[in-house]
């Protein structure tokens, strides 16, 4: 693929500065927000150098400018809420970024057909609260969704502590509008749940991290909201301990939403994050915590009532629970475990999982999310950690992750001594050995992160070169100028 103009030529900044006065885009091409708009939160190394920033205001807008960058032959850079973790929204080359922030309206929630309609800018929480006040919910659910734009969830196929009971965002996604390469509108879906008429060309934007169209807006399915919970926190003897109880877990007729696991490391994270001394409700803290879920129904929650009551069965999901982890206490797979006995005690749970990712922010980790078959955890992560001792013996790793769903997300943790350009040296260096043992037992190199610059040159691990044949045959259909987030994903013509 040729090289770009930039996007900060001043005979193009001009022709765009007259676009966004008929159209109304915010243009910036000067100052410290090129830098804030022109990556996410991957610092891989690479350069961070957008050549201009525009927020449109309409869908228009943006037609508008993908036309003009087709024209002037300028690349784009669909930006969202930034929260990414490849690469996949930074510009390093003078591309344009095309933020959506400013498209953030729900346009409706229809309760009976359980379908919500909204812009792509809105964030993730938005779209659940949206969902809430209409007694659904979107299930879709993970730590950044606070910020996070929709769009961006939909372009990386996002997951999260929910997957094991909700699947993906594609499971999730009725309808898509893209605007294409040549700045037409294409809509994809909708709201029928029958649809039998060919090739399913939503799947192909789900995933694809903005290289085949810019989403605009999007008709998402919703669910019903879950009548209650059950949490419980437990500290586990061992790697394999976690899969036996996920195991016992799975044979009983509890319905598991959420199961999360870390190990005693990130434990001590938060614990410093927060600057307290102990570790929450664990008299015993072992080498991995397990955060169980269990989902009730309105007929559980009933039962759970009559119960109190001194009437009904005396088995509840609550008495279930404790039964199976009284079980795995028996078999010595657990140390201790904890039942939320409210709905802040539960809260106060999951923040022990939820706030390890920023507790790990100040030690500037390289993070790996990847995925291996679930009867492969244990072995995996035992093995992951041999090789981090012998290659990176001065590097602290820590594992945490949807265990449910084989995801583990691989954080490396950069000493205070260390100058950061040794350090992702470093990780780089070792990124090819883990691969390798992630395609060796199985596994994915990407569980829900998405690949963008900083996996990109890996995919052979996880896709057949006939696979990345097809894939680029695909970008070359929808983008055959290359303008949309070119270098991204796909690794390069003669990797």
């Amino acid at each position: 693929m040729s090289a770009k103009r930039r996007a900060d030529d001043p005979d193009f900044l001009a022709a765009l500065r007259t676009l966004g006065d008929e159209v109304d885009v915010r243009v910036i091409s000067e100052g410290d927000d090129l830098q804030h708009y022109g990556s996410d939160r991957c610092k891989g190394g690479w350069p961070v150098a957008p050549g201009v920033v525009v927020l449109p205001k309409n869908i228009e807008a943006i037609q508008g400018l993908v036309r003009l960058c087709a024209q002037w032959d300028v690349a784009i850079v669909p930006s969202g809420g930034r929260t990414g973790l490849t690469g996949a929204a930074t510009a390093t080359a003078g591309e344009l970024v095309l933020s959506l922030e400013r498209l953030d309206a729900i346009f409706e929630v229809d309760p009976a057909s359980r379908m919500l309609r909204c812009q792509a800018g809105a964030t993730v929480e938005a779209v659940q609260l949206a969902a809430a006040e209409h007694g659904l919910m979107y299930p879709v659910d993970f730590a950044a969704k606070g910020s996070a734009h929709i769009a961006g969830s939909v372009a990386t196929n996002a997951g999260g502590v929910k997957v094991i009971r909700h699947g993906l965002t594609r499971d999730w996604v009725s309808g898509l509008e893209v605007v294409l390469a040549d700045g037409e509108r294409l809509r994809v879906g909708g709201e029928l749940i029958k649809d039998n008429t060919g090739y399913d060309l939503r799947q192909l934007f789900i995933g694809s991290e903005g290289t085949l169209g810019v989403l605009v807006e999007l008709t998402l399915k919703l669910s019903p909201r879950p009548a209650g919970q059950l949490v419980a926190l437990c500290s586990v003897a061992s790697d394999a301990a976690v899969l036996e109880l996920f195991a016992r877990l799975r044979r009983s007729p509890l319905t598991l939403s959420a199961f999360e696991c870390f190990d005693r490391g990130c434990v001590d994270q938060v614990i410093a994050h927060r600057g307290v001394d102990q570790a929450g409700p664990l008299a015993e803290l072992g080498p991995m915590q397990v955060l169980v879920e269990i989902e009730l129904s309105d007929r559980d929650v009933h039962e759970d009532e009559q119960r109190d009551e001194g009437e009904g069965e005396t088995h509840s999901p609550r008495e279930q629970l404790m039964a199976v982890l009284g079980d795995a206490m028996e078999a010595e797979e657990l140390l201790d475990a904890v039942l939320a006995a409210s709905a802040a005690q539960a809260r106060e749970l999951w923040a022990w999982r939820e706030d390890i990712s920023e507790s790990l922010h100040p030690s500037t980790p390289h993070k790996a999310d990847v995925s291996v078959p679930v009867r492969e955890v244990a072995r995996f992560v035992e093995r992951w950690r041999a090789a981090v001792a012998e290659a990176l013996p001065e590097i602290p790793a820590l594992c945490f992750g949807h265990v449910g769903d084989g995801n583990l997300h691989l954080n490396l943790l950069r000493p205070p001594t260390m100058a950061l350009e040794d350090f992702l040296g470093r990780c780089h260096g070792f990124d090819g050995q883990l691969y390798a043992l992630v395609q060796a037992h199985g596994g994915s190199i990407s569980a829900e992160h998405g690949i963008g610059l900083l996996k990109r040159d890996y995919l052979g691990h996880s896709r057949s070169p006939r696979e990345i044949e097809l894939m680029r045959g695909i970008k070359r259909v929808f983008d055959p100028q290359g303008i949309l987030n070119p270098g991204k994903l796909l690794p390069p013509e003669s990797a």
